[in-house]
């Protein structure tokens, strides 16, 4: 009878400490399970945050865009109503009976008419080539021609030699002198010169007031020539305003103009960038340059 009692009591213990532990179990169970969805809850929170802060940014990116490309259709509209209204008075002035005029009057008059029919050109000719910046099909490059040609008639088309605000230096490595590349000739003068444009008009001050013209206080831009890994280097250097390093990307978007005191339309440095890729090359600025800015155009040998 002792060892009945014995047994169904240590039956009973057993039982018990078997229900202990499978209440154990369930209690280990049910916090893992609680813990788990904490977890996952708590990376869905922060998932679902992030994608919002990514949201927020990508609104207040497009509503920047919506009014810089309004910006630049008021701006667009003002240049090219100010030469038409030019263009007009003159014809006006010209067309008027009896109307007689020195050779010089009629020298500047004619001067006038054809600095603002090219303003008009070139203003149509960029929101031309903005429409063309967005297309990414690659550009046939079948020109052999030197690096020399291509910044030649870079230095050429921009007219910064003509710039009586700076002085304009052409550096030429020993090594560059005589590479010539297949690409495409004017894809590539095309870019280098709004390269050169860019650092020409933003080394003239912002109110537009004239310098001394004594040499060693004008602005500078360089333009060196240089070979390296298997590629051309065309590096723009100049004394002008700079660009900060957070805005050395964003400065080849479209309608962006980080100072809105200089004119332009904010789409010369996308153009450029485009037409330089699509022959194989890149655009990029040098942040770790100082007293100024430079712009570096690599061209494929």
């Amino acid at each position: 009878m002792l060892l009945l009692g014995l047994s169904s009591l240590l039956l009973v213990s057993c039982q018990e400490q078997e229900i202990r532990f499978y209440n154990i179990m369930a209690l280990v169970l049910i916090i893992i399970i609680f813990g788990l969805f904490i977890f996952f809850h708590h990376r869905s929170s922060v998932r679902l945050k992030k994608a919002y802060r990514e949201l927020e940014i990508a609104n207040n990116r497009a509503q920047e865009l919506s009014r810089m490309k309004s910006d630049f259709i008021q701006q667009i509209s003002h240049e090219i109503r100010t030469p038409l209204n030019i263009l007009s008075g003159f014809t006006q002035v010209l067309t008027m009976h009896d109307a007689k005029y020195d050779e010089a009057t009629l020298q500047e008059i004619k001067s006038k008419i054809t600095e603002n029919t090219d303003r008009i050109t070139s203003l149509v000719n960029k929101m031309l080539e903005l429409s063309e910046a967005r297309n990414q099909t690659v550009i046939e490059c079948k020109d052999k021609v030197t690096a020399v040609q291509i910044a030649t008639e870079a230095i050429n088309a921009s007219g910064i030699e003509q710039a009586s605000h700076l002085n304009f230096n052409l550096l030429i490595a020993p090594d560059a002198k005589d590479i010539c590349i297949q690409t495409n000739l004017a894809a590539a003068v095309r870019s280098l010169s709004l390269i050169l444009d860019n650092a020409r008009k933003f080394t003239v001050p912002a109110d537009g007031r004239p310098q001394s013209p004594s040499s060693d206080q004008l602005q500078k831009v360089v333009l060196r020539l240089t070979v390296l890994s298997g590629r051309l280097f065309f590096s723009v250097e100049d004394t002008g305003i700079g660009i900060p390093h957070k805005d050395a990307e964003r400065i080849f978007d479209e309608f962006v103009q980080l100072d809105e005191y200089y004119d332009g339309t904010g789409i010369g440095l996308t153009v450029a960038r485009s037409l330089t890729r699509r022959i194989g090359g890149d655009i990029k600025v040098d942040t770790a340059y100082i007293g100024g800015s430079r712009f570096v155009m690599t061209l494929p040998i």
